[in-house]
């Protein structure tokens, strides 16, 4: 049974419509991309899912519930946890006081210290730095106190959008190293990306969005093929 289904949504701003006609489905415990040319509507797609805009069409049913439309925080309380683009962490504020923040998310308090100790676990770099500004840290370790404050509230989904951007590749490897290890932890992982190698090879699937729709479904196997991939990335020779 699905996890996350989006239908038919249409979204955007004003009377802008930037999505037109999404569909996807995702299992528990199970990962899926999002790529596309830039502007086609990826980060929109992950804001009417984690409540940042409301739907102006289709539908989103997460654990059996309708979510679209419902607020942001009331999202997060149901189990689904967004990362954004930029990581948005608070810079003036220590790592401890950042990871603090992801309590508010969580839909029972019992299990708090459990928590922070599973993602200290999980990013021990985090550990080190407990009391420095998070504005102090390098980006990829603003990367991994963004996801870490996202798993306080222990979602049953994540979304992330352009996790690796900005990051040294050796850094990119060491993030997407841990995304594994979230999923393997039972978490669905819902991740947007420009590079579509990287996340093709790593999600179980990958759409491809243009022109506000999905235009096709890829696997892992066709992350080699670089001439596929670019055809369906850019739709060249249709």
């Amino acid at each position: 049974m699905a996890l996350l289904e989006v239908t038919n949504l249409v979204a955007g701003y004003g009377k802008v419509e930037v999505i037109s006609d999404v569909s996807f489905t995702l299992e528990p415990g199970k990962s899926i991309g999002i790529v596309g040319p830039n502007g086609v509507g990826k980060s929109t797609l992950l804001q009417a899912i984690a409540g940042g805009i409301a739907p102006k069409g289709g539908t989103i049913t997460f654990d059996g519930k309708n979510i679209a439309g419902k607020k942001p925080e009331d999202i997060v309380r149901l189990g689904l946890s967004l990362v954004p683009e930029g990581r948005q962490i608070f810079s003036g504020l220590t790592v401890r006081e950042n990871l603090s923040l992801g309590l508010t998310g969580r839909r029972n308090k019992k299990g708090a210290n459990e928590a922070i100790l599973k993602v200290r676990e999980l990013f021990p770099v985090l550990l080190t730095h407990e009391n420095h500004q998070a504005g102090m840290l390098s980006g990829g370790q603003q990367q991994q106190l963004a996801i870490a404050r996202a798993l306080i509230s222990e979602p049953k989904v994540l979304l992330l959008d352009e996790p690796s951007l900005g990051l040294a590749p050796t850094v990119i490897t060491d993030v997407f190293d841990r995304l594994k290890e979230i999923i393997e932890m039972g978490t669905a992982v819902v991740i947007v990306e420009q590079r579509a190698n990287l996340v093709t090879s790593f999600a179980e699937k990958t759409i491809v969005i243009r022109d506000g729709k999905v235009q096709s479904t890829l696997t892992s196997a066709d992350a080699a093929n670089s001439e596929s991939l670019q055809r369906s990335y850019f739709g060249a020779g249709e």
